[in-house]
């Protein structure tokens, strides 16, 4: 059975594991702790029987979400998690009273491209160089809500 629910401390292991075995650079493990901290930020994890699969969030600014991360497990890639959690995503910021969501990702991430522009983000601005290891450009994304 596959749900989403909201990021707790005892999933901090399976998030960080999920961040290595993806291959991602990003978050560490003292991000996780000061998102649950933080007043702005609202993660979500999702398990499948059991195994957190995939995880994303967004912070609260206003009326406006930003979308902080959304990461599917290798394992888990192609079977439309990542499709559900963005929805589940832009269904929570409307609920939370935001009218639009942006984004930014990285110029090589196809498929994540692809996603969002699905899901009808469009491209707003880029950021040259902006991400290391590799080098790459960031596309900023919007949506109105």
């Amino acid at each position: 059975m596959t749900h989403i629910r909201r990021l707790a401390s005892t999933d901090l292991d399976g998030v960080c594991a999920l961040e290595q075995a993806a291959g991602d650079v990003g978050w560490t493990r003292a991000h996780f702790e000061k998102e649950l901290e933080s007043e702005i930020s609202r993660v979500w994890v999702m398990e499948d029987n059991g195994r957190i699969c995939a995880y994303g969030g967004y912070w609260k600014a206003a009326d406006e979400a930003q979308i902080t991360n959304l990461l599917v497990a290798p394992g888990f890639r192609c079977r439309g998690y990542g499709a559900w959690l963005l929805g589940w995503l832009m269904d929570e910021a409307r609920r939370d009273g935001c009218t639009q969501m942006t984004l930014e990702v990285r110029s090589t991430n196809i498929h994540a491209r692809r996603l969002y522009e699905k899901h009808g983000f469009a491209e707003t601005a880029r950021r040259p160089k902006f991400y290391a290891d590799p080098v790459s450009d960031a596309i900023l994304m919007e949506r109105i809500l």
